[in-house]
């Protein structure tokens, strides 16, 4: 089997009118006809077209060549990549899983390892306004639909803001619900101490980026200092800043994002197993579920629905958790429709 071509559409995408996000999608081709899809995001306007063509350089370059062999490509792509060269490298990688599974007519899962086809699930979405009615009633929704945890945006707020905040949403959604707190790198350390200690007795699942990445020690002081569990990495894109995270024991979970690939997901998650530390997803979470649900240290999924409009399938949330299709690759299918209907030109 050889790659052949692609093809990219830059989408602009908005679900439930208040999730928005701007994609480029990847389909990879090959000779015998199967087709791997992939989409990246968090670029910047003025950056797309450059995305698109670093995609179409790379792939150039991979013409003829084997897509099963993905770790052989991976070292070729992310070699010395940085910044959106990571964007475009990772999408070919999943673009090649997808091949892979298809052609071998098993779901990437389990071809990433099988610990598992369904996986614990939060919504990362819908509670930005907090615990007033509408933020109430967002959460009761959301547990409707499934989830078993919620995000909840905290960096902004004052201690007595999140005190009150996590105390209405705990006596609306009950104790069970896992309530994830993000900190988004804004707190000072000390602040991060009187935060956490103040909204400790809601018990928060974890408290995610309370201090900037780079402040391995300061992390490791605040994990020391609080009883909730500590989440940190999502900004990462380097092996050797989840190991330095990792060595000085400055997290509690490790957060890794798409930027990594499939294929470096995989590195990056059995390293941290190998610190008795549990790995969660940032972002992408239609591909992320199948390298949570891969690893026995796959902790829960985070699902942001930006990508969802762009498949024709819906994901599937029951009690409590993602299910993952058997279906041949990602199982996931682009609608065609969706594609043109949210396609802008770069």
């Amino acid at each position: 089997m050889k790659i052949s071509g692609h093809a990219t559409h830059v989408v602009r995408v908005t679900y439930e009118e208040t999730v928005r996000g701007t994609h480029v999608v990847l389909r990879l081709r090959t000779e015998e006809g199967i087709e791997g899809i992939s989409y990246v995001s968090r670029i910047p306007a003025d950056s797309l077209r450059l995305v698109v063509m670093m995609i179409e350089s790379r792939v150039q370059q991979l013409i003829g060549q084997d897509p099963m062999d993905t770790e052989a490509i991976y070292q070729r792509l992310f070699r010395n990549a940085s910044g959106l060269e990571l964007r475009a490298a990772s999408a070919i990688d999943v673009a090649l899983w997808d091949i892979k599974g298809k052609a071998l007519g098993q779901p990437v899962h389990k071809l990433l390892g099988g610990f598992r086809d369904r996986v614990p699930v939060s919504a990362n979405w819908g509670m930005q306004f907090g615990a007033t009615a509408e933020g109430l009633a967002k959460a009761r929704e959301l547990l409707r639909r499934g989830f078993a945890g919620l995000k909840f945006q905290v960096g902004a707020l004052t201690p007595q803001d999140a005190v009150r905040q996590f105390r209405a949403l705990r006596g609306e959604i009950g104790g069970d619900v896992k309530l994830i707190v993000d900190a988004n790198q804004r707190w000072s350390f000390k602040q991060a101490l009187v935060m956490g200690r103040a909204i400790a007795e809601y018990d928060p699942y974890w408290i995610e980026d309370p201090l900037v990445h780079w402040d391995y020690a300061g992390l490791r002081q605040v994990r020391e200092s609080l009883p909730s569990q500590i989440t940190c990495g999502e900004v990462f894109t380097d092996i050797q800043q989840h190991r330095r995270l990792m060595e000085e024991r400055s997290c509690d979970i490790v957060m890794i994002d798409m930027d990594f690939g499939l294929t470096g997901f995989l590195k990056v998650a059995h390293l941290a197993e190998a610190h008795g530390l549990p790995v969660h997803n940032h972002l992408a979470s239609e591909i992320m579920a199948h390298a949570i649900a891969a690893v026995p240290n796959g902790l829960i999924l985070g699902f942001y629905p930006w990508a969802q409009p762009l498949f024709k399938e819906p994901a599937r949330i029951e009690d409590g958790e993602y299910v993952l299709s058997g279906e041949p690759g990602l199982g996931l299918e682009l609608d065609d429709d969706a594609l043109k209907r949210f396609e802008v030109s770069v």
